[in-house]
């Protein structure tokens, strides 16, 4: 976490420093991104960034940090209403991703390029503190016991790839059709998409 020192700053020069910093990470891996580069684009002395920061992994922890935040503010209402069907709690939490990638990309694409660096995630975070799959897993083992997903899948499996399918799809989806996007029409379309692909292949 960043040091007092950082907080000592105004809220503008704050959001200066990570802004710069969210757009570096989302634009090259962790390896790529040099100090150098962040604190010449964020107008702060060398020196600065150290009163502010341990290190780059600092840094990068905190940016995490602040987009799990951020995204929770979309899902949280979709966690915690009481969800009747499993593939309308799957469709109602991709509909917030969706929402919440159409309205952040860049912290869409940071979050999603993370999982480029495994090794240092983990170093960071631990194995599963980012893992999110844990949530599709009780939902998959809900669609069983309801009768609406079959009892034969692996549900680790299908869970992990539940996970890495909906962040990178609706993500990629939405880079490539930005510049002509209607953006409510973008959400539903790619929401139902990716439901109906998982419908296909594990339902009863």
């Amino acid at each position: 976490m960043p040091k007092q020192t950082f907080f000592n700053l105004t809220s503008e020069k704050q959001n200066q420093i990570i802004d710069v910093a969210i757009n570096e990470f989302s634009q090259f891996t962790f390896n790529e991104v040099k100090i150098s580069d962040i604190i010449h684009k964020a107008k702060i002395p060398r020196s600065s960034f150290y009163d502010y920061f341990e290190d780059k992994k600092d840094l990068y922890r905190y940016i995490i940090i602040i987009i799990r935040k951020e995204k929770m503010k979309y899902m949280e209402p979709v966690l915690m209403r009481r969800q009747e069907s499993f593939f309308q709690g799957l469709r109602d939490l991709f509909k917030a991703g969706a929402e919440f990638a159409a309205s952040k990309p860049q912290y869409e694409k940071l979050a999603s390029r993370m999982f480029e660096n495994m090794e240092l995630i983990n170093e960071i975070f631990g194995v599963e503190a980012l893992d999110t799959s844990s949530l599709y897993e009780s939902m998959l083992m809900k669609g069983i016991e309801a009768g609406e997903v079959r009892s034969d899948i692996d549900i680790k499996f299908i869970a992990k790839s539940i996970h890495i399918l909906s962040s990178n799809l609706i993500l990629e989806r939405f880079e490539d059709n930005k510049e002509t996007l209607d953006l409510g029409e973008f959400i539903e379309r790619i929401t139902d998409n990716i439901v109906s692909l998982i419908r296909i292949g594990i339902a009863r």
